[in-house]
């Protein structure tokens, strides 16, 4: 089954019964996404929301159970204006007249029910169309232009089979659970305020020590690479990005003017430039090189607040950013580094990796000549072939300097996710006339790779979360162990346990990870005690009552098993989870 013509087909049945349910609905487009299809309509006054799904979605069967044909018919540029006026659909008006003159106008008639302007595929009779669900209804700006008309956009899945559909939403259900929304309120990790605004995150204690621990994490990496920190302002002149090109590239960027000044400034919307700045404050030599600078920072970019969600999107972004200077033969030594640096880090988090390169398409989004970039790629594949990775080409996917190595993790769900990429950049360099004394004494340009391996630790933060569960592994959970008292009669062997636990240190993945612990000693029932901390999914619980303190165990309660361990054994079995 041809999947695309399904789902396809399935958008076109469903404006379909929008039509003979509201005859006054003005349509937009429907096409076939990712595991279904969607169409964009206006409904006029008419409020449509998820309760009205069923209906729609009992109107869809019907038309489907008529088995009617998809016919294709090609018609003049003037018939098909003259239909769309006819018709008052003023958004298929808009298309029809984007259309190149002289490029041939396709529409579609389903049976004689329904006709629209479309280019196909689709299957050729419903009676072929699989299994589906309208899923939600949501806002969505016409071609996507914030300043243009709010239409309500109605979601549906299809699958081939009631199986691969039941097995998809029973996915989203766990999917949703997961929510890292969610389970950021439940765990005490993150808040937002209206006051503070949009896409502007707030992290609790709990979810602060958790953003440090990635942070450590991330960065040990490089920093027994020999990295060195640096630390940069977080906003500049606009000129630094004028002369980057991310001036004309991020139309996203915050700037300001300096009351004081008038210096026309911006909040940074990315590190590199400033960094290629410490590069360019003294004379480099080759025997200089590579030279690696490292900062966890904040960068500020202005998203459209109907692109907000959580963690994933926001507007200020903390990157484990890092930039490497160096000569071209350092190349493939620095990419093997960061290669097997993220290989090993994703190892550890259980999650496994798939590798994009990320190539230029034919766009004018970029900076550099086409002779840097042809070169640019040609390395970058040819490192992905030496170090043996299993790799596909995403063209267009490219930074706007460079083409890229992108990690793509995959999570418990079978999700993939960007979050490491490795940047080769020809083009900064040059922009910035970076330039480094070379043995024979001419001055050369060096080349500059970009990377972070976890991405942003807020959008990194919402992965984790949902691949986990919210259930983090000890080293990185906000509080490792609770111990809860049946009464106060343990006091003195509570006392003893702390003593333990005050000595343990985690030293993997990251060293010097001092256990957090916390007493819950109140007059609560135990199960009261339990349940509070299992609703914060703390990893290890110790339960104390008169018998243990008697017999100088710990009765250790973990998510999926509870074992009684001696006290004198508990650090050393503490450091094997």
């Amino acid at each position: 089954m041809d999947l695309e013509k399904m789902r396809h087909t399935l958008s076109h049945v469903l404006a379909a019964a929008v039509q003979e349910l509201y005859p006054t609905a003005k349509f937009g487009i429907g096409p076939a996404v990712d595991n279904g299809f969607y169409y964009d309509i206006d409904f006029g006054n008419t409020k449509v929301s998820d309760a009205d799904l069923p209906k729609i979605e009992k109107k869809m069967r019907g038309i489907i159970a008529r088995k009617l044909p998809m016919a294709k018919r090609e018609i003049s540029r003037t018939d098909a204006l003259k239909w769309a006026k006819d018709h008052e659909q003023n958004f298929k008006t808009e298309l029809i007249e984007e259309l190149p003159k002289g490029e041939k106008i396709t529409f579609y008639d389903l049976g004689d029910i329904f006709t629209d302007l479309c280019k196909g595929p689709h299957v050729d009779n419903t009676k072929e169309l699989g299994v589906f669900k309208l899923t939600r209804v949501a806002g969505a700006y016409w071609r996507g232009d914030e300043k243009r008309e709010m239409l309500t956009r109605i979601y549906g899945v299809a699958f081939p089979t009631q199986k691969e559909l039941y097995e998809y939403l029973k996915r989203q259900e766990e999917a949703k659970a997961r929510d890292h929304r969610k389970l950021g309120k439940e765990l005490d990790l993150f808040c937002y305020s209206n006051l503070v605004g949009s896409g502007l995150p707030l992290f609790t204690p709990r979810g602060t020590i958790l953003r440090d621990l990635l942070n450590d994490f991330t960065q040990s990496y490089r920093l027994a690479r020999g990295y060195k920190k640096v630390c940069i302002p977080h906003i500049a002149n606009i000129d630094l990005y004028k002369t980057s090109g991310h001036y004309e590239k991020f139309p996203e960027m915050f700037q300001f003017i300096s009351q004081e000044s008038g210096d026309h400034l911006a909040l940074k919307p990315v590190s590199c430039p400033h960094h290629s700045q410490i590069f360019a404050s003294a004379p480099r030599s080759y025997k200089d090189l590579p030279i690696k600078y490292l900062e966890t920072t904040m960068v500020y970019r202005d998203e459209r607040k109907g692109e907000l969600g959580g963690l994933s999107r926001v507007r200020a972004i903390t990157q484990d950013d890092s930039h490497v200077f160096c000569t071209e033969n350092q190349v493939g030594d620095i990419f093997g580094e960061l290669i097997e640096s993220a290989k090993d880090l994703y190892a550890k988090i259980d999650m496994k990796l798939r590798l994009r390169l990320s190539f230029r398409d034919d766009g004018d989004g970029y900076i550099g000549t086409p002779e840097m970039w042809k070169k640019a790629e040609t390395a970058i594949k040819d490192m992905a072939d030496k170090f043996k990775m299993d790799y596909f080409i995403g063209e267009g996917e490219a930074a706007m300097y460079g083409p890229k190595m992108d990690f793509m993790a995959v999570d418990a769900l079978g999700r993939e996710w960007q979050l490491a990429t490795v940047q080769l950049d020809y083009a900064l360099p040059n922009r910035f006339h970076l330039e480094y004394t070379d043995a024979d004494g001419s001055k050369k340009t060096p080349i500059m790779i970009h990377c972070a391996l976890i991405g942003s630790i807020e959008r990194f933060m919402s992965v984790y979360l949902e691949h986990t569960a919210g259930w983090l592994p000890l080293w990185c959970a906000p509080e490792n162990v609770r111990i809860l008292t049946v009464n106060d009669k343990v006091a003195d062997y509570v006392s003893q346990i702390t003593s333990v636990l005050d000595g343990v240190v985690l030293d993997e993945p990251i060293k010097r990870n001092k256990l957090r612990y916390s007493i819950d000693d109140s007059a609560d029932s135990l199960g009261k005690k339990i349940r509070r901390a299992t609703d914060l999914k703390i990893p290890v619980v110790i339960i104390v009552g008169e018998k243990d303190a008697n017999d100088k165990i710990v009765s250790v309660r973990l998510r999926n098993k509870e074992e009684k361990i001696k006290l004198t054994e508990l650090a050393d079995y503490l450091k094997t989870l």
